[in-house]
């Protein structure tokens, strides 16, 4: 149970590291973006296993 609130807790945190290199990629060097593009969809993907999770943290 613990484990898993850090599992979510690290891929918020982590997805702004994607989305910072993901436009990093698309701006300075766009033939290096598939592996930027790679950790945001599996960023993604993680955000999307554990949405249950996140219920508390979107709650007003």
């Amino acid at each position: 149970m613990l484990r898993n609130f850090f599992v979510a807790l690290m891929s918020v945190i982590l997805m702004s590291v994607s989305v910072n290199a993901v436009l990093f990629h698309a701006t300075l060097d766009p033939g290096n973006i598939y592996s930027a593009l790679a950790l945001l969809v599996l960023n993604v993907a993680m955000l999307y296993g554990y949405k249950s999770n996140y219920k508390g943290m979107l709650a007003g």
